[in-house]
Parts: C-alpha cells; sequence; structure tokens
C-alpha cells in the first residue's frame, strides 16, 4: 500500500511538472541547446566562445541591436557567407565569413536560436519556419 501511494504520488508531481513545461517552451530549449553544440562546431573558433569575436577582424556577437536589425539577414549571413563591410557595436568589420552551406535550415534556426539568446541577447526562439522563409525571401 505504502508503494502503491508514493507510486501514485510520483506519478502525480511528474505531471505537474510536465505539464508546467508548454511546448513551446520544450521547444525552446531543444533549440537552444542544439545551438549551443553547433555553434562550438561551427562558429566559436573565430566568434570565441563568450561571442565576442576579435577585435577589427571578427565581429562580436554580443550586440543585440545588430542582431535585431539584421534577423531576417542573419540566416543569409550564415548560410551564404558574408564579404561586405558590417558596422557593429560601433566598429567596422570586413573580413569574409565563409559559408556554411552545408548546414540545413533547422542547424541554423538552432544556431541562431543559441546566438540571439547567449553573449547577453534575449530574442526568444528562431524557428525552422523563419529561417527557411528568410532563405527563399532574402537571401541572393
Amino acid at each position: 500500500m505504502k508503494k502503491l501511494l508514493l507510486g501514485l504520488l510520483f506519478i502525480i508531481a511528474s505531471f505537474a511538472v510536465l505539464s508546467s513545461c508548454s511546448e513551446d517552451e520544450i521547444k525552446y530549449q531543444r533549440y537552444y541547446s542544439d545551438g549551443m553544440t553547433l555553434y562550438k562546431d561551427h562558429c566559436q573558433s573565430c566568434h570565441m566562445a563568450d561571442g565576442t569575436g576579435l577585435r577589427g577582424l571578427i565581429p562580436p556577437l554580443t550586440d543585440t541591436a545588430f542582431l535585431q536589425k539584421n534577423r531576417k539577414q542573419l540566416t543569409c549571413i550564415i548560410k551564404y557567407g558574408l564579404q561586405d563591410t558590417i558596422m557593429v557595436n560601433g566598429e567596422q568589420y570586413s573580413s569574409v565569413m565563409p559559408a556554411e552551406s552545408h548546414l540545413t535550415a533547422i542547424d541554423i534556426a538552432k544556431i541562431l536560436t543559441y546566438i540571439t539568446n547567449s553573449f547577453g541577447n534575449q530574442q526568444g526562439i528562431y524557428d525552422v519556419t523563419e529561417v527557411e522563409e528568410n532563405l527563399n525571401k532574402f537571401c541572393k
């Protein structure tokens, strides 16, 4: 009887915890976690573990205003690289960013969710449908 009561209590507690997490929160956490791994594999060697980049050479990922203003173009920058001069945190950067054309839309969404919610940024999920739309509408 005691085991049955403890088991029932465990089930009720588990249900309460699971029901408090919405599907969107779980998706966000999955994107963020996977994005962290992808960032380490594809971005960190240039943009550094803390997103600070290399002053004068590689832009930081800490400029929330830049990330918000260029949200739609970030997909293109990751997928196709960048060979243009940009201003980040008031500093000019003109180094070439190589294309990561092998990354899928879901990979890019996860990386962008990580970047736009790390290094002082808090912009919420960057969904795969947004990435696909941006690839189709804004990339050359």
